[in-house]
């Protein structure tokens, strides 16, 4: 007859069936996290503490941590992933966990964020080869999952503009003129820089294409595809996006009617 395990046995067989690090790793581990606890904590020195406390985990796009903007109160976290000597930050910026900002080594342009600029965890800016360049107005905030792909158009964001999660930047086109080629192999194209001026507020999920500018007030509706200009204090909505409102009272009169 089977007998049941006691609680203790059961405790004791479950230990013992968890595979266990090594106790070197483990004590590492510990030590790190509790390090970049401790240095949270000293201003205004911290930052740098923490910078330096996270560069055993490792590099990933040949990260690079720019000690340099530690001065102006910026804040970028140590989970950051950063390979962009062109970035420049303006006072007060802060770059989230997990946020990627890479260049190619043949990138001609830049990427320059103005005071106050907020860019949240998963977002990913990444300039390629040719002459784009990504400006970003102060006080800007960019929630996660944002994607900035800076190829051979430029973005500009204006001041106080709020872009929400998982909106997309396509300044540039694959060419598929050439049906003997992949298309991955043909010249990328584009119609023209993309471009929102201030005040600005794009919904969730949103993809803005190249040529296209988002006017000032502009309010762009969640999971859009904007194609074509958008005026000043519209609201647009739809895909591809279509003009449904304005946020100017006489505007929604003439466009009731």
């Amino acid at each position: 007859m089977n007998k049941s395990l006691s609680t203790t046995q059961l405790e004791a067989r479950t230990q013992r069936d968890i595979p266990q690090q090594p106790i070197l790793k483990t004590l590492w581990n510990i030590s790190i996290k509790s390090w970049i606890r401790l240095m949270a904590y000293l201003v205004p020195i911290s930052p740098l503490f923490i910078h330096l406390a996270a560069l055993p985990l490792g590099p990933y796009k040949d990260k690079r941590k720019l000690l340099r903007y530690l001065g102006n109160h910026s804040y970028i976290s140590p989970r950051a992933q950063i390979s962009c000597p062109t970035l420049r930050l303006g006072p007060q910026c802060f770059i989230d966990d997990y946020v990627t900002i890479y260049a190619h080594p043949k990138a001609e342009g830049g990427i320059y964020l103005e005071g106050y600029v907020h860019i949240y965890r998963w977002s990913m800016i990444e300039l390629g080869r040719g002459e784009g360049s990504l400006t970003v107005g102060s006080n800007s905030y960019i929630q996660p999952d944002c994607i900035f792909n800076v190829f051979i158009g430029s973005i500009t964001i204006g001041a106080n503009c709020m872009i929400a999660a998982r909106c997309s930047f396509m300044p540039y086109q694959h060419g598929f003129a050439d049906l003997t080629r992949p298309m991955r192999e043909q010249p990328l194209t584009s119609k023209g820089d993309i471009v929102l001026e201030d005040d600005v507020w794009l919904g969730t999920n949103v993809t803005v294409m190249d040529g296209v500018t988002i006017g000032r007030g502009a309010i762009v509706g969640a999971g859009a595809v904007v194609t074509k200009d958008i005026p000043a204090y519209a609201i647009a909505a739809g895909v591809p996006a279509k003009v449904i409102g304005s946020r100017q009272p006489e505007a929604i009169h003439q466009h009731t009617n």
